[in-house]
């Protein structure tokens, strides 16, 4: 009896010990900005990938993981931010405007029930970035993610045009088309 008892015991610390790793999450909230900072002798920036599941540093110039996307300010002529936009460094034509609403829980529901990724009409910048706005983003493996555009902000920080947006985001890693 001891010797079941001992052995269940061994059994049950072994088996709690060990811990499933778990990938990253493929969907969230997140908030990217334009702000940049000096690494050594280049500028970095903010970006985010879809694999990653979050914001990430991308340094154009080093090496580490490549981002999906960052976002860039806009200006106008005299130099003043006029609005924001989503670009990507992989060179493809990857973003497709899905859908855009005035109102947000609109927005929210249309997001929430997009479930078959609509693979058409892509360019290569999400511009102009505004509220309310659900984009589809292929990445440069053929696999897809969709964002909603909650909040866009631009103003002048620090003497540099800068700005910020937050939305929800998922991604199907497997390349299918449904999310």
């Amino acid at each position: 009896m001891n010797r079941i008892l001992l052995f269940s015991a061994l059994l049950f610390f072994a088996f709690s010990g060990c811990e499933k790793e778990e990938g990253p999450d493929t969907s969230g909230e997140a908030t990217l900005t334009s702000g940049r900072f000096l690494e050594g002798l280049t500028y970095s920036i903010y970006g985010f990938s879809f694999e990653q599941g979050k914001v990430i540093k991308y340094n154009p110039a080093g090496e580490g993981i490549i981002p999906d996307f960052f976002i860039l300010p806009k200006t106008e002529t005299g130099g003043q931010p006029t609005g924001a936009l989503l670009d990507s460094p992989n060179q493809n034509k990857s973003f497709s405007l899905t859908a855009e609403f005035s109102d947000s829980s609109l927005a929210l529901q249309y997001f929430s029930e997009y479930k078959n990724i609509i693979d058409s009409n892509y360019v290569s910048l999400a511009d102009p970035l505004e509220e309310n706005q659900v984009w589809t983003f292929r990445t440069a493996a053929n696999k897809f993610g969709k964002i909603l555009i909650k909040e866009v902000k631009v103003f002048v920080k620090d003497t540099e045009n800068y700005a910020e947006t937050t939305f929800l985001w998922e991604y199907q890693p497997d390349g299918s088309l449904e999310f």
